[in-house]
């Protein structure tokens, strides 16, 4: 390399330094965004056919929740540092909003998974058995670690059931 292209190569490498250190510079000089007010509406554990309704990131001291389709307001509900909990209210679309805060809508909870039925985790179990055990012809211990109950129960009908058919018998 030649002295001339040493230096055009030096002289772009400088530029491009000087730009994403200048850009970086600028990056960091933008304020940081400032979180949103949000609420969300969950069950009420503790009262049946209730809800809970939570919020955060609000700038006043106070919170105005209002139900959709005008089934009440409840004004005044406090809000230190921004955050709110109110309980045992009607289950209803909620908004909330503060004197410093547009209105925003309170996201519902996702309900809590519940585990499958009985009769359906037996059912799986015994597929299950039935397919590990006509696989060998010999009752195998199950691939699942912590099995319900009834999974169990379904998984040895399934292996005896296997292990009693004409495949695993030779008759």
């Amino acid at each position: 390399m030649n002295r001339a292209s040493f230096l055009v190569l030096a002289a772009a490498m400088t530029v491009t330094a000087a730009c994403a250190a200048s850009l970086g510079t600028v990056a960091e000089a933008r304020p940081s965004a400032v979180p949103a007010a949000s609420c969300s509406v969950a069950a009420d554990r503790e009262k049946p056919d209730s809800v809970v309704v939570s919020g955060e990131g609000f700038k006043g001291a106070s919170v105005t929740l209002t139900a959709a389709g005008g089934d009440g307001t409840w004004p005044g509900i406090p809000a230190p540092g921004g955050s709110f909990t109110r309980a045992s209210l009607p289950d209803h679309v909620y908004t909330a909003e503060s004197a410093q805060d547009p209105a925003v809508g309170c996201a519902r909870a996702a309900a809590p998974q519940s585990p499958p039925p009985a009769n359906e985790q037996y059912r799986t179990g015994y597929q299950q058995g039935l397919k590990d055990t006509l696989a060998t012809c010999e009752k195998n211990p199950p691939k699942n670690l912590a099995p319900d109950p009834n999974w169990q129960s379904g998984y040895d009908k399934g292996a005896a059931t296997a292990l009693g058919s004409k495949r695993c018998t030779g008759s």
